[in-house]
């Protein structure tokens, strides 16, 4: 019989788990639970980008339905379904003007974060290196540490927050470079003149290029974000990441797409096989919907985070606060007042107004002194977490601010 009165031994994680850095998110969240869960006011937690809307009916519907299918009871295929491939190379001759081929340049993730994980892990060796955008998302660096890569930061510079390449002259070799645009955190928008100069650094290198677009929807006045394959047509060296997160408030149903170069397809296809295994059948059917329906409901939600990006901007100006007002995304990237310490900031804010924001540290350290807001609360919600912000920093906010 086991002794149960014997204590558990303890075992050491492998190093490629032991070097990873702190989750960003799993720390805030434990520090927001925490307060939550404390009497006091609600916690208005702005500090990720957790879409508020729900999935539109249709949607909805359509999966309805595709569960009831007991075809979809079964294993699916490890190859992504037809209609989805089909659906995503349609989306991007539409959206695009964009040329992919079905069968072998377009594969299918568990969302967009299994899909950075999968080129990264399918390019980058121990030691070779990896460029990435700084500030930039925190699950790039994981990704890296995970393949055991050699990270090279490249500085983009505020207020456009394009890169500026004399930051990495000194990388003559590299497996990958990754841009992101729509940017998190910064909302900027790519120009045909960043994604050129990203191929003409990946053929200087050898590196491939990574682009993603999980935020693709998402332009502001009229502008329709820029897709990396648009500019590289032969799709010499590039592989795009979307995902139906943010397109379709679909963040909980975990469905991403890549399309590009086919042999960078093919590789993260096979660490897919191995990592992930296949996903449900009636979630592809209906992802398949979505791309291919009509489109209004992604339109309209452009609308919705447009008008919430005009009242948070112009409140964080009224405070006197340095913020460029972002072309895309559902996020408000603004400089902390008086050039102050931004996890100091957070914290304090946190605390004492029960307000998360994300520090920009987490993004890198082009990311300090920034902080992040998610535009993913109702407008009277972000009018109460605009006050309160006004009343952590001093100011009253106008009421013609910030309804």
């Amino acid at each position: 019989m086991t002794d149960s009165s014997a204590a558990q031994r303890v075992f050491s994680p492998a190093e490629r788990v032991a070097i990873l850095p702190p989750n960003f998110w799993s720390e805030m969240d434990a520090a927001i639970a925490r307060l939550a869960a404390q009497p006091g006011p609600r916690v208005i937690d702005v500090s990720k980008g957790n879409p508020d809307t729900p999935t539109p009916e249709h949607i909805v519907a359509a999966m309805q339905a595709q569960v009831a299918e007991p075809r979809n009871h079964r294993y699916p295929s490890y190859e992504a379904r037809p209609s989805l491939r089909q659906a995503v190379a349609e989306r991007y001759r539409v959206d695009h003007g964009v040329t992919v081929d079905p069968e072998t340049e377009v594969a299918v993730f568990h969302g967009s974060h299994e899909a950075i994980l999968a080129s990264v892990q399918a390019l980058a060796d121990p030691g070779s290196t990896v460029v990435l955008p700084d500030p930039g998302y925190p699950l790039y660096r994981s990704a890296a540490s995970l393949a055991q890569a050699h990270v090279a930061p490249l500085v983009l510079r505020h207020p456009e927050y394009a890169p500026d390449w004399s930051s990495i002259s000194e990388v003559k070799d590299a497996r990958m470079l990754l841009l992101n645009y729509p940017n998190n955190p910064t909302g900027a928008l790519a120009t045909t003149r960043i994604f050129s100069e990203a191929l003409d650094f990946a053929a200087a290198t050898g590196a491939a290029f990574i682009h993603d677009f999980a935020y693709s929807s998402l332009g502001f006045n009229g502008q329709t974000p820029l897709s990396a394959l648009a500019v590289d047509t032969q799709l010499r060296a590039t592989v795009e990441l979307q995902t139906l997160s943010k397109t379709y408030s679909m963040a909980g149903w975990r469905c991403g797409m890549a399309a590009g170069n086919a042999s960078i397809i093919d590789a993260m296809k096979a660490f897919q096989r191995h990592a992930y295994s296949t996903m449900f059948g009636a979630l592809q059917e209906t992802a398949a919907v979505a791309l291919s329906a009509n489109q209004d409901a992604a339109h309209e939600l452009v609308t919705v985070y447009q008008r919430r990006r005009d009242q948070v901007v112009a409140a964080l100006r009224q405070l006197g606060w340095d913020v460029v007002q972002p072309e895309g995304t559902f996020f408000v990237w603004a400089r902390v007042p008086y050039g102050g310490d931004a996890i100091d900031f957070a914290n304090r804010l946190r605390e004492e107004q029960r307000v998360a924001v994300a520090p920009g540290d987490g993004f890198g350290s082009q990311g300090r002194g920034h902080i992040r807001i998610g535009l993913v609360h109702d407008e009277e919600t972000l009018a109460e977490m605009l006050q309160r912000l006004a009343d952590f920093t001093g100011p009253s906010v106008a009421s013609g601010a910030v309804v």
